[in-house]
């Protein structure tokens, strides 16, 4: 915390990012609203998407940690309580995909990663409430992970209610025109999620799975001929398309690094340590420019784009950089003006806002998305601001 940026991470956290999320608690139905438009207006009707609300149930417990605070804590709970109520199949098993507003269910398809962020919120729930109902839920969605979802190489990313067939949702987890029975991104937040459970666990089976995982990516995800991840793959992980993401690559290049610390030093985690430092340079060399880093590579519309979850992670990623190879003074210098460019662009200056979605390179809004909605919750920012925090400063 002497840090001069851990003490601005915080001091956003408490005067941006959390009160906005407070006021997004829905005390009539439970949980969190699930939209707010461009123009801040919350739509308190709307869906309320299962990866969303374990976003939030994770960070207000890992704020409450942080701060040592009671009245977060509540917060979570609240998030914790609907989710227990309404967000779990107790005839099949696992995590719906969306939930009404009342918490009916809108949306019964089961997701690999949907499953992942539960069980990451559950540990972190868990650790902060010592609640042994989180630790059932999240051993129980691990257990359903590895039974349906675990594949001949991969993970299976969708499937029915009942686990019995992949359904038809082609446009899932799609990018524009690029889609892939499988995901880079699946199998890297089961990691994440894999290593919470096995840090409140202990136990030697989530850590085999983890360096299963782990060797994944050195095998089929990595791809060394462009020293890049591949994003989408066929069932069979090869290769489906030639679609890159900075954001995803940059995330991978500390996320990957952190997993490895809990496993014993081998060939893979070797070669997964120099696989980050290769996509932090690449990233470094390829997609930032003028103290930004570019969403994706496939049309001058995307190379425009300067994502807020692209932005945290590269601070993070380039942080984590730094650390690796002090010597490597360039990374410290760019998330440095990352975070500069976060609070002169993405913060939202309007009265009662948080983080803008995207805007461009030049820092101007040219496509209003909503501010909140099922793919933007207190995560990648809130991540961000909790981990600069209580890791090595900046500076």
């Amino acid at each position: 915390m002497n840090s001069a940026y851990a003490t601005e991470a915080s001091d956003h956290l408490k005067t941006v990012i959390i009160p906005f999320w407070k006021r997004l608690k829905d005390e009539v139905n439970g949980g969190y609203f699930g939209r707010v438009d461009f123009d801040l207006t919350c739509l308190k009707k709307s869906p309320k998407g299962i990866v969303q609300t374990c976003r939030i149930i994770y960070f207000f417990s890992e704020a409450a940690m942080a701060y040592e605070d009671e009245e977060l804590a509540a917060y979570a709970d609240h998030a914790f309580r609907f989710l227990l109520a309404h967000g779990f199949d107790e005839q099949y098993g696992g995590l719906y995909w969306s939930l009404a507003y009342d918490g009916m269910v809108e949306d019964s398809t089961k997701s690999s990663f949907c499953f992942a962020y539960g069980i990451l919120a559950l540990a972190s729930y868990w650790r902060l409430r010592g609640d042994e109902r989180a630790l059932e839920r999240a051993w129980q969605l691990y257990r359903l992970t590895e039974e349906h979802f675990a594949d001949t190489v991969g993970y299976k990313e969708v499937l029915c209610r009942d686990f019995s067939s992949d359904p038809d949702t082609a446009g899932l987890f799609s990018k524009d025109s690029y889609s892939g029975a499988k995901m880079m991104n699946t199998p890297l937040h089961l990691l994440d999620a894999y290593r919470a459970l096995h840090q409140i666990t202990g136990e030697a089976e989530v850590l085999a799975k983890m360096e299963e995982i782990i060797s994944l990516f050195v095998t089929h995800i990595f791809d060394p001929s462009n020293n890049s991840l591949i994003i989408y793959f066929d069932q069979e992980m090869q290769r489906a398309n030639t679609y890159r993401s900075y954001g995803h690559e940059i995330e991978a290049s500390w996320m990957l690094a952190d997993s490895v610390e809990a496993l014993a030093p081998s060939d893979n985690t070797r070669k997964i340590l120099e696989i980050c430092d290769i996509l932090a340079n690449q990233v470094y060399n390829d997609a930032y420019n003028n103290g930004s880093v570019m969403d994706e590579t496939h049309n001058e519309k995307a190379r425009k784009r300067r994502g807020h979850w692209v932005q945290a992670e590269a601070v993070l990623g380039f942080m984590a950089a730094y650390r690796r190879t002090p010597e490597h003074e360039h990374y410290r210098t760019a998330a440095m003006e990352i975070w500069r460019f976060i609070q002169d662009h993405l913060v939202d200056s309007r009265p009662q806002g948080e983080w803008l979605y995207r805007v461009d390179a030049s820092g101007a809004v040219t496509e209003p998305y909503a501010v909140v909605w099922p793919w933007k919750g207190p995560y990648n920012n809130g991540r961000m601001c909790l981990r600069l925090m209580k890791e090595s400063p900046l500076r």
